[in-house]
């Protein structure tokens, strides 16, 4: 990692959006995917630095609708992917009507990612910031066979 990028990668983030009016969507995609986990720390540590508030706050005040989610799952998974877990299974839970492909896919993924050392990090992720427990709120969404699949999968 080099700390010269860094710096430009901060500096162009910010004029590429809060820096500017409108959003350069291209600058801020150029660097979010295409950097390591190790540098985007970095880049997301300096920006707080610099800006007094966080990267992944810039990204939500300059992007929206799937740009905004798939920059913030990239940042998100280099920052905190039992974080980004937990909110992407919240996610298929939220509104009218439990969302059981993709509630399905997210929990096979979170124990895929990392068996259940992973998992239980997701569990504990999610108690921590939606102050509820994941296994009961899957109870509350799903039925029958289905939902003994899944909090078998969520048991270990």
């Amino acid at each position: 990692m080099d700390p010269r990028q860094v710096e430009e990668d901060v500096r162009t983030l910010y004029n590429a959006g809060e820096g500017r009016i409108g959003t350069d969507e291209i600058a801020f995609c150029g660097i979010i995917f295409n950097r390591s986990n190790n540098t985007l720390r970095a880049i997301a540590n300096e920006y707080h630095r610099r800006h007094r508030h966080s990267l992944s706050h810039a990204i939500e005040k300059e992007f929206s609708g799937h740009m905004e989610h798939s920059l913030m799952y990239a940042l998100l998974g280099a920052l905190d992917p039992l974080r980004r877990d937990a909110r992407l299974i919240r996610a298929a839970m939220e509104g009218a009507g439990t969302k059981d492909e993709r509630l399905t896919y997210r929990i096979v993924r979170a124990y895929w990612m990392g068996g259940q050392p992973h998992l239980q990090g997701v569990k504990n992720a999610y108690q921590e910031h939606y102050h509820e427990n994941l296994i009961r709120r899957v109870q509350s969404e799903t039925s029958g066979h289905y939902e003994q699949l899944l909090v078998a999968i969520l048991e270990g």
